[in-house]
């Protein structure tokens, strides 16, 4: 999971540019490794917060983590007129203190110390909690099919010790409970993973749940899978059997009697996701539609055997019509 950059600077997600410059100036001040006599666990906080100053004080940068998070920031995006190149930071936190303030000396603006002792919210002790953090959980449906745990590594800023004076960039792992058959747009939480700070309750960490491009199924509704099948006309007349391999590694064969209309669906029950209040009891149906493909020339020969076919076969279907009505003349 990529940075929220609003949780780094401890602003919401739609704060003013003044917001952003604010939480900038004091932050830099206070995590300026100069100060600390060059600390390499303050050099990234500092590059940290750098970054995320240089994203969110650009609009059209900013537009695009607030879609895209940071992942399509730095891959690059496919914009309304033209295609967004990835973002990347130029690596010198020092550069963009120097830009902002004028100056690389930590200790420029004093006064900035007194402005955040005399704040009425932290003499009271109050804490905004940061906005959630949203991020995509995207599945495999063999993931969806069998459930399971999901790992997903993510960075944040915590405290060192309980004193909460220094604060550290760790990595964690969030083991995330997949149920079989879990819904696309399903969200799950976990509390106050975000990042700590002084000042605020750390974000909740959602993640959402979708379904990942398959090479063969994709979801209808909730529960049923469809695939779409190219067939001649030859197997739409004739019929065919069809082998699929299952979610489960299982191999399938579908026997196909009927006549292959534009509209035919075949439906094989119990043969697609897990219901997921008894997914263990109950499944949604597999759908298979067709595509029909004609052959691109017929020779006279062959249209000449398909015109007597098509005779025999309307003067069947006449013979069974009067066999049903009871009036075939016998012999």
């Amino acid at each position: 999971m990529g940075f929220d950059y609003y949780g780094i600077l401890s602003v919401k997600r739609n704060c003013t540019q003044d917001e952003i410059k604010k939480a900038y100036r004091r932050l830099a001040l206070k995590y300026n490794p100069e100060r600390y006599g060059n600390d390499e666990n303050m050099t990234q906080i500092f590059a940290l917060i750098a970054e995320a100053y240089e994203v969110l004080v650009d609009h059209k940068l900013r537009a695009v983590f607030d879609q895209y998070g940071e992942e399509g920031l730095k891959k690059g995006v496919p914009g309304p007129q033209e295609y967004i190149q990835p973002y990347t930071y130029h690596g010198e936190p020092l550069r963009t203190y120097h830009e902002f303030f004028g100056t690389s000396n930590p200790y420029a603006d004093l006064l900035d110390n007194y402005e955040n002792a005399s704040q009425g919210n932290l003499s009271k002790g109050y804490k905004d909690k940061d906005p959630e953090i949203i991020r995509p959980l995207a599945l495999s449906l063999e993931e969806v099919y069998k459930g399971g745990m999901k790992k997903m590594k993510i960075q944040r800023l915590v405290f060192t010790d309980e004193t909460c004076s220094e604060l550290k960039l760790r990595e964690k792992v969030l083991s995330i409970p997949i149920k079989p058959g879990i819904y696309p747009n399903t969200e799950i939480r976990f509390k106050e993973e975000g990042d700590q700070g002084p000042t605020r309750i750390p974000a909740d960490v959602v993640f959402v749940t979708e379904d990942r491009p398959h090479d063969t199924y994709v979801r209808q509704g909730l529960s049923d899978l469809l695939t779409v099948r190219t067939v001649s006309l030859e197997e739409a007349l004739c019929g065919l059997t069809i082998t699929l391999k299952t979610l489960d590694d299982r191999t399938l064969r579908v026997h196909v009697t009927d006549v292959i209309t534009p509209t035919y669906e075949k439906v094989v029950e119990d043969e697609g996701l897990p219901l997921l209040p008894c997914p263990t009891k109950a499944k949604g149906n597999l759908i298979i539609r067709f595509h029909l493909e004609f052959p691109k020339y017929l020779s006279k020969r062959a249209k000449d055997v398909f015109a007597d076919a098509f005779e025999v076969s309307e003067k069947e279907a006449e013979k069974f019509k009067k066999l049903k009505c009871g009036t075939l003349e016998t012999d």
